[in-house]
């Protein structure tokens, strides 16, 4: 996907578990609105593509991969608490 695909696909979400480094950014755009500074450099890789890997899962939008991560994200998705 292409940056403006990317920045596209993260309008449409409203909750972020984002890999960076050691840490794990989560953010929830209804209580801190996400600036597209903090998308592209989230989710647009220098080359200006997506970064892999992404799940979305209804509003949240998962950027990186551990197994805790998915764990997570899988549970906030099983408790219905995606929207």
């Amino acid at each position: 996907m292409d940056r403006g695909a990317t920045l596209a696909l993260a309008r449409q979400a409203r909750r972020f578990l984002i890999k960076v480094g050691q840490d794990t950014v989560r953010s929830d755009a209804d209580t801190t609105p996400i600036s597209e500074a903090q998308v592209q450099a989230w989710l647009v890789h220098d080359d200006g593509f997506l970064r892999v890997p992404v799940l979305v899962l209804g509003d949240l939008l998962v950027r990186g991969f551990t197994d805790e991560l998915y764990r997570e994200a899988l549970a906030t998705f099983e408790k219905g608490a995606v929207r």
